[in-house]
């Protein structure tokens, strides 16, 4: 018998979660420029091709393709009033391909702007923008929800707020962190350790780190994690460092094998929750999937 949410399995055993959604879109003719969750409507057999081929690699669960769709961050195409159409059909995509015992997991990405005084938003505003999305996932059958990529704590806690508006779903929160020689820090000059406390006084049952930082990279962050919190911990590495090729093409340094040299080293420190992020592709989550002894 399957458990009844993704946190019973996370009780069990560690969790595998997929990898990069956008770059395996750009694989797949997503046009340089143009709105990736917009694919939920005008392409959705590509969009649920991706998840498909995640699950057939072993993931647990997967990610929506609603990473930018906020109504603030759609509104730089145009789409600010469809984000609850497009965020509806991210979920649904994902739910039509979702086999027997998997998860899916409604993604939240950060708006792009930024928050008072820096910016011209308040936290306020950017929770009702979360919230629009909250409701297009839920509704589309989105089993968890997952705060991804912040590089501000307080856009991250926003998120947090907007959800609980509108669903008691499980909430995943992840920031994004660049490794300095005083430790890990977000954007914004967030420390890990305020990150962890922040998101434990909200009560998130897992919370974690993605994208910015390779395997290596992401391996001694976990190591840091490990020792500042007890809860259960996500951990999602790109594929190293991005490079832009003449051709306009965005390739990642790393290699299959290099990056997965690194992830025994991540499920060690005992992460809950692991998965790719962004040059990750369903090779690397098969490879995992034989790691962690789920394939």
């Amino acid at each position: 018998m399957s458990e009844p949410t993704i946190l019973d399995r996370i009780a069990r055993r560690s969790v595998l979660l997929d990898g990069a959604i956008g770059t395996e879109l750009m694989k797949r003719g997503l046009v340089p420029g143009t709105c990736p969750e917009l694919m939920n409507v005008e392409h959705p057999a590509v969009v649920q091709s991706i998840h498909r081929d995640y699950y057939a690699a072993g993931c647990d669960a997967v990610t929506t393709n609603s990473f930018g769709a906020s109504p603030l961050k759609l509104s730089a195409y145009g789409l600010a009033g469809r984000a609850y159409e497009l965020n509806l059909a991210a979920a649904r995509n994902a739910v039509s391909v979702r086999p027997e015992g998997r998860f899916v997991g409604g993604g939240l990405g950060p708006t792009g702007k930024f928050l008072k005084p820096q910016g011209e938003h308040t936290e306020s505003e950017l929770e009702a923008q979360f919230a629009v999305q909250v409701r297009g996932l839920v509704d589309g059958g989105a089993d968890f929800l997952l705060v991804e990529t912040m590089f501000d704590l307080r856009e991250a806690l926003a998120a947090v707020r907007g959800i609980r508006r509108e669903s008691s779903l499980p909430v995943f929160a992840s920031l994004t962190f660049n490794k300095t020689p005083r430790g890990f820090f977000t954007l914004m000059g967030d420390s890990l350790k305020n990150c962890v406390e922040a998101l434990e006084a909200e009560d998130i049952p897992v919370l974690g780190a993605n994208c910015t930082l390779a395997s290596g990279e992401m391996a001694d962050l976990a190591a840091v994690l490990r020792t500042l919190t007890s809860r259960p911990f996500l951990i999602q590495a790109n594929a190293g460092r991005p490079e832009i090729r003449p051709d306009g093409k965005v390739v990642y340094l790393q290699t299959v094998d290099e990056y997965l040299a690194d992830v025994p080293r991540i499920i060690a420190q005992g992460a809950a929750v692991i998965g790719g992020c962004c040059g990750t592709n369903p090779e690397h989550l098969r490879r995992m999937a034989s790691l962690l002894g789920l394939s």
